[in-house]
Formats: structure tokens, C-alpha cells, sequence
């Protein structure tokens, strides 16, 4: 009975660290990606919008 607690625990822990290390390699490769999008320039194309004083009007 002491075995399969033992087992039962060690198999928790091992599952537990397993889903540690997965959350921390995601969060290293979302900063890797922030750092590679900070060498570029903002890409994002400048809307400008215009509009006539009669299209308001009516």
C-alpha cells in the first residue's frame, strides 16, 4: 500500500514539473518573439481619412 502512495505521489510531482516546464517555454518563446519584433520598424500602414464639410451636412 506504501508503494502505490509512493508511486501515486512521485507520478503527481513528475506530472506537476512537466507542466511547469511547458508553461515556462512558452513563456521564453513569447519573449523571443517580442524581442525579434522590437528590431523592426512599426509596419503598420497610416490611415488617413478625409471627408468634405457637404457629405456632413447631410
Amino acid at each position: 500500500m506504501k508503494i502505490l502512495i509512493l508511486l501515486f505521489g512521485l507520478t503527481a510531482a513528475l506530472g506537476t514539473a512537466g507542466k511547469k516546464t511547458a508553461s515556462d517555454i512558452e513563456e521564453i518563446r513569447h519573449r523571443q518573439e517580442l524581442r525579434e519584433l522590437e528590431r523592426y520598424p512599426n509596419l503598420l500602414p497610416e490611415v488617413v481619412i478625409t471627408v468634405s464639410r457637404d457629405s456632413l451636412l447631410k
